[in-house]
């Protein structure tokens, strides 16, 4: 009697074993290269994913934007007149003299966009503020946009109404004081310099 196990197979020999192993990692590696890379993350070094449309895969979806053929007038206005830029010096009086106050004013249709900057040459109460100006006898709208003291000051306005918007500048010290205003956007400077004491 011999002592053989019956229905063990042998072991294959170690060099199948190594070509067995070999070809799985080459299989995996092109399989990688060529199937994962451009379906996964978009890379295609060998040009397969493209010429299988496989990067298609993994490309972010397309997101289709109404078009639009008339844009809201707040986000593109035409201006019957043209873009301007100022820069005006206001002065303003010492308060142990004079009152010690004065304003500045620019006439802005509803809509219309100002872009401002002032500075001073010391800290100054301000009030930026606007109004309507009615002829036919109905009240006054005035709307308070920005106050406090300050020794500069820097925005935007997008008129809320039609009428006159500007700053009312008062100088808390016994020393005169200036404030450099500059301004660009879609005004008119009249009516300027209001109440100088």
């Amino acid at each position: 009697m011999s002592d053989q196990t019956i229905g063990t197979p042998a072991p294959p020999p170690a060099s199948r074993l190594a070509l067995q192993v070999l070809g799985a990692a080459v299989l995996g590696t092109v399989l990688t290269v060529t199937v994962i890379l451009p379906t996964e993350y978009g890379l295609d070094p060998t040009g397969f994913g493209a010429l299988t449309g496989l990067n298609k895969l993994s490309a972010p979806p397309e997101v289709v934007v109404e078009t639009r053929f008339v844009a809201p007038p707040e986000i593109a206005a035409v201006e019957p007149m043209p873009f301007r830029q100022d820069v005006i010096t206001v002065p303003i009086g010492a308060f142990g003299v004079t009152l010690g106050a004065t304003e500045y004013k620019v006439t802005l249709a509803e809509g219309q966009t100002l872009v401002y900057s002032w500075r001073a040459t010391a800290p100054i109460v301000f009030e930026f503020h606007g109004h309507t100006t009615p002829t036919d006898g109905s009240p006054t709208q005035v709307m308070d946009y920005i106050k406090g003291q300050a020794s500069e000051g820097h925005g935007t306005l997008t008129a809320p109404l039609s009428g006159i918007h500007g700053w009312y500048f008062a100088n808390p010290t016994f020393e005169p004081v200036s404030v450099e205003l500059t301004l660009g956007g879609y005004y008119r400077l009249e009516p300027g310099l209001i109440g100088i004491h």
